[in-house]
C-alpha cells in the first residue's frame, strides 16, 4: 500500500480539524504528541498524530483508529479519555483529555527514584488501570514511563 504523506502541521503549530496545535508535549517512534485547543468546546486538549515514519498506509491507519475505538470504550480514573479519533488530510489522529502535569520519566529524571510507599501507590493505579483494558480486550503495548502522567 502506499504511504500516506505527512503533512506540514506534523512539524509545527498549526491546525489539524478543528484543532489548533500549540506546542509539542511529545514524541514516540509511532506518533507525536501535541498540546491542542478545542475552539468549539474552549479547552486544551492532547492530539496525538501519527507519524509518518511509523509507517502510514491504509492498513495502519485502520488498526490506529480501531485502537483508539476499543480505548474509547474505557472509562477508568487511571486511563486517559479519547474525545475523537478521525484523518484529516490524510493525517490520522487522536484527541485525549490533556491531562496537565509531568511523566514518570519526567519525575525520575529530575528527582530521581519515588519512595517506596509512593511507587508501590502508582502502580498499583497502573495495574488497576490495565486489568480494566485488558478486561475489555485492550492491550497497551507501550507501558513505560514516559506513558505514565503522575500528578
Amino acid at each position: 500500500m502506499a504511504a500516506v504523506p505527512s503533512p506540514a502541521s506534523a512539524s509545527r503549530p498549526g491546525q489539524i480539524g478543528r484543532f489548533e496545535l500549540r506546542r509539542i508535549l511529545g514524541k514516540g517512534a509511532q506518533a507525536t504528541v501535541w498540546l491542542g485547543y478545542d475552539p468549539r468546546l474552549q479547552r486544551e486538549v492532547a492530539i496525538k498524530l501519527m507519524r509518518a515514519a511509523a509507517g502510514i498506509d491504509a492498513s495502519a491507519v485502520d488498526h490506529w483508529l480501531q485502537e483508539a475505538r476499543s480505548v474509547s470504550r474505557l472509562t477508568h480514573p487511571h486511563i486517559v479519555p479519547v474525545f475523537e479519533a478521525d484523518v484529516h488530510d490524510a493525517q490520522p489522529y487522536l484527541v485525549f483529555e490533556y491531562v496537565p502535569g509531568r511523566t514518570l520519566a519526567d519525575h525520575l529524571r529530575s528527582r530521581g527514584a519515588l519512595p517506596p510507599r509512593e511507587a508501590v501507590q502508582l502502580m498499583l493505579g497502573v495495574l488497576d488501570a490495565l486489568q480494566a483494558a485488558h478486561a475489555a480486550g485492550v492491550v497497551h503495548r507501550d507501558l513505560k514511563p514516559s506513558n505514565v502522567l503522575i500528578d
